[in-house]
């Protein structure tokens, strides 16, 4: 009997070229994969989220548009000539945020502070009411609105560019605006959120301890205020711990390499 051949097939160095050919394959859809950008799935949480922003991309220009309007500019002078338009349109966007976020609370990170928020901040509406005299103040803290608008806008730039539906056109152009709207979403929180609202809380202590020391009576109901001022102070130290913490550990080497645009508030 004539010896079996050998086939072609499983010559070693047949058997080589291709486990090279393979590992060459496998090396080029890892290097495709590594250069395209990383998308983002989208769930109902996502939607509902998504929707929530859009919603607020609106109203929260309604608020600054209104409180503008009370101020002159360049100078940025309060006069107070639309305060109920200011105040109306404000009060009706807490009070459907809230409902809302009630409603359908997958749609922010952390439903139960913001409704804490909201409530604090319709308590808050009340002051510009009871005392007149001090409704100079309500258009400084409403610009913090600012720059809650442009959380909101970042966190929808950065998905829109992670989309799978983004085209190269798109892809071309966000990378700018995302950078121009980080930058004054971080400017803004900084200028506003860590800056503006401590000193309007060490402004109001001042005052109290001005009309004690005038009146020689150590409470008035004025004062009641400062608590409500304090707690959105706190608030705010507690999502600038949030949003730098994972920063400073990236900086340090001890964080995630790449940055993370969260849910959100």
């Amino acid at each position: 009997m004539a010896p079996r051949q050998r086939s072609l097939s499983s010559r070693p160095e047949d058997s080589f070229e291709s486990s090279e050919s393979l590992l060459a394959q496998e090396q080029q859809k890892k290097a495709i994969a590594a250069a395209a950008p990383p998308t983002l799935n989208q769930t109902e949480a996502d939607v509902a989220r998504d929707q929530h922003d859009y919603f607020n991309l609106v109203a929260l220009a309604c608020i600054v548009f209104s409180t503008s309007l009370n101020y002159s500019f360049p100078w940025l002078q309060y006069v107070g000539g639309h305060f109920w338009e200011m105040w109306a349109t404000t009060l009706l966007y807490f009070f459907l945020d809230l409902m809302w976020v009630s409603l359908v609370p997958i749609c922010v990170k952390s439903p139960g502070v913001i409704v804490k928020h909201h409530i604090v901040a319709m308590m808050y509406l009340i002051g510009p009411i009871a005392y007149p005299e001090y409704r100079w103040f309500m258009g400084a803290i409403l610009s913090v609105e600012i720059n809650t608008w442009f959380l909101i806008c970042r966190r929808l730039v950065y998905r829109n560019y992670y989309s799978p539906s983004s085209n190269d056109s798109t892809n071309v152009l966000l990378p700018v605006v995302q950078l121009v709207v980080s930058a004054m979403f971080y400017i803004t929180w900084i200028s506003i959120r860590c800056y503006l609202y401590p000193s309007y809380l060490f402004m109001f202590l001042r005052m109290a301890d001005d009309r004690i020391r005038e009146t020689g009576v150590f409470f008035h109901k004025e004062m009641i205020f400062i608590t409500v001022h304090t707690a959105l102070c706190a608030l705010n130290i507690k999502w600038t711990y949030d949003l730098f913490t994972p920063i400073i550990k990236r900086w340090l080497g001890i964080g995630p390499k790449q940055m993370v645009v969260q849910n959100g508030l």
